[in-house]
């Protein structure tokens, strides 16, 4: 199973598809492609495929739901209906998640799947791990789960919810990628046309590369100058075509 959610990273690079299914494959959009969808809605739409029970609590405790005992494909088989396929056809082409109903597992009648019989689309747990494995690499999205205690601290984590969902609303959203869109045009000279081809892993990537030259430059500026050790210093740090992380540090705030 293991190797089975492991992504190829030069695929990433260089946009390819990812198959999941016949029926079912995973594109990544370009900078260009979100930019006509919409930054803001592109992310909330990622965000809200990849949730987990620990992202919704105080919503999921007013439909009557302790996030505590959902699993995060429960979670899912209740998001996927507010995903109709023009929200995530950037991403999942002519899948309708919003079709999909729950079924009885045909082999284990223990297990739930996921389907839209008219287009023969099948979505098993299996199936929406690899679906959410591959979108959180590509947008570097690490899943924080939260449990709670006891009823008190499961209370106080409803409450704080709740404060942070109110907070987040009030707030102007601000681009995420324009700063990084400026960066690397400014720094590279890259045209605006070139960044609006550039696939997200591979511009994400970019971001990441010229931290690292630029860190090594300044480094190695350092120790040529005297002022640092160069005995103390991790040769590691000085390579600058040492690999990247799977994508940018840093995230869009987004509220679910």
């Amino acid at each position: 199973m293991a190797d089975l959610l492991e992504i190829d990273a030069l695929s990433l690079y260089f946009g390819e598809p990812y198959p999941i299914t016949d029926r079912l494959t995973v594109t990544q959009p370009t900078i260009g492609q979100i930019i006509q969808y919409g930054e803001k809605e592109y992310f909330s739409m990622i965000h809200t495929i990849t949730a987990i029970p620990s992202d919704m609590k105080s919503q999921l405790w007013d439909m009557g739901l302790d996030w505590n005992q959902v699993s995060d494909f429960e979670l899912f088989m209740i998001l996927c209906q507010t995903l109709p396929v023009e929200r995530t056809e950037i991403v999942l082409g002519d899948i309708d998640l919003s079709r999909l109903r729950p079924y009885q597992h045909p082999q284990n009648p223990d297990m739930v799947i996921l389907a839209d019989v008219d287009n023969g689309v099948v979505i098993d747990e299996f199936v929406y791990l690899r679906i959410v494995n591959y979108l959180r690499t590509l947008h570097n999205l690490k899943p924080k789960v939260e449990h709670s205690m006891n009823e008190f601290t499961k209370k106080f984590m409803i409450e704080e919810d709740r404060q942070k969902i109110a907070a987040n609303a009030q707030k102007t959203y601000e681009s995420f990628l324009l700063p990084l869109i400026s960066s690397v045009k400014v720094r590279q000279g890259y045209s605006l046309d070139y960044i609006k081809n550039e696939f997200l892993y591979e511009f994400f990537d970019d971001i990441n590369r010229l931290q690292i030259i630029h860190s090594a430059d300044a480094l190695l500026q350092g120790c040529y100058a005297g002022n640092i050790d160069m005995s103390k210093v991790n040769k590691k740090e000085l390579d600058w075509m040492r690999p990247t992380s799977s994508a940018t540090t840093t995230k869009p705030q987004i509220t679910l």
